[in-house]
């Protein structure tokens, strides 16, 4: 499971960049269209009626203020009053804000004086006018100002995202094949590795299908013991691979059908060491290297090749220690008919703590066979 989210993350927070992506791309067009609809003709307007104030303020206070009512700043002054009214009653609701309101009130009071001819209105008018006009005008400058940031950092972050997330994809790329390279070439050890087994198998037919039902076995103790799946992967090629040590051992003392001299058994000793070395080479074998090599080892420190005891043999070795015993009690061989599957359990719980780990022997005891029965009776 977690190497299958591990190899998934790229592509994951591809989606999560993307959506990412999206959200700022409507943001930034939501900032853009508040720019161009609102912000940019209202400030326009606001300077308009600004330049239309003041020229109407200069023409009201002069020797020609009799004639303000029809000359070309009054004109200026109402027109800019109509297209700001004329905003205001169409754009969103941020338009009609109080001070626009308040704006717009005394515009019209100055206008009701102008249409009247009281130019003391009309300056009295514009001077209150004008401040608050500027205030507000200023005041919409700001936050065209703040729009025009948010939208550049907007964009540099979409900019930014963006590149990551083409990153991600050339990550997520090189990931996908490298994860493809080594499943080819496992498939290929694992084609090599089939082929060595059954080569071995070859020179020591009575030992047919070992290998197997060592994995077989072990992965039920593996179940037994809770170990997670890529715990027994790990240790199912080992089991497969436990005895590929062989192949270099001679085949005067392989295929001897007598019980082997004490100089012939500590060449078949040997073959856990040879099995290691032989696939020293092979990369993704490297973590089973251990396994092969103590798989001989005695829970008592009596076992070879060398001499751990207990918790410091690796648990997988300890594993396979239980399931190539039971095989081969099991099994006939050319030097002893086979044992039958209870005396080979009494096997196993005579000798727990003493030449297998106890707790492997309980896991094994407590499995069951391929069709569901029990494969030992746990009660002495």
């Amino acid at each position: 499971m977690k190497s299958r989210l591990k190899t998934y993350t790229p592509v994951l927070l591809s989606l999560a960049l993307g959506t990412m992506i999206v959200v700022l791309v409507l943001r930034i067009v939501s900032f853009s269209d508040a720019v161009t609809s609102y912000y940019t003709p209202t400030i326009l307007n606001f300077e308009n009626l600004m330049e239309g104030s003041q020229h109407l303020k200069t023409v009201a206070e002069g020797e020609k203020r009799h004639q303000v009512r029809d000359n070309i700043a009054a004109r200026h002054f109402t027109y800019a009053l109509d297209k700001l009214s004329a905003q205001v009653n169409t754009a969103w609701p941020r338009a009609r804000s109080q001070s626009l309101l308040e704006i717009l009130a005394e515009a019209g009071q100055v206008r009701t004086a102008l249409e009247q001819g009281d130019y003391t209105g009309v300056e009295t008018g514009l001077t209150k006018l004008m401040p608050i006009l500027a205030a507000h005008t200023q005041e919409h400058r700001d936050e065209l100002h703040n729009a025009q940031r948010n939208i550049r950092a907007l964009t540099i972050g979409v900019g930014l995202l963006s590149i990551l997330l083409i990153v991600l994809g050339y990550v997520a790329t090189i990931r996908e094949r490298k994860v493809a390279e080594l499943e080819t070439r496992e498939k290929q050890t694992t084609a090599a590795l089939t082929s060595l087994i059954t080569a071995l198998e070859a020179r020591e037919p009575y030992t047919k299908g070992h290998s197997v039902r060592v994995a077989q076995y072990s992965l039920q103790i593996a179940k037994g013991l809770d170990l997670d799946e890529p715990t027994q992967h790990r240790l199912s090629m080992a089991a497969l691979l436990h005895d590929i040590g062989k192949i270099g051992v001679p085949d005067n003392i392989l295929l001897k059908e007598a019980r082997l001299s004490d100089e012939e058994f500590a060449i078949m000793k040997r073959h856990p060491e040879i099995g290691a070395r032989m696939l020293s080479n092979v990369e993704s074998l490297a973590d089973i290297l251990p396994v092969i090599r103590h798989h001989h080892e005695r829970h008592d420190g009596k076992g070879y090749p060398d001499g751990l005891a207990g918790e410091s043999i690796p648990l997988l070795s300890r594993i396979i220690a239980v399931a190539d015993s039971y095989d081969a009690m099991t099994s006939t061989r050319p030097y002893r008919k086979a044992l039958d599957s209870d005396e080979a359990c009494k096997e196993l719980r005579a000798w727990r703590d003493r030449q297998w780990s106890g707790d492997v022997v309980d896991a094994f005891l407590s499995s069951r066979d391929q069709d569901g029965a029990p494969r030992c009776e746990m009660a002495e």
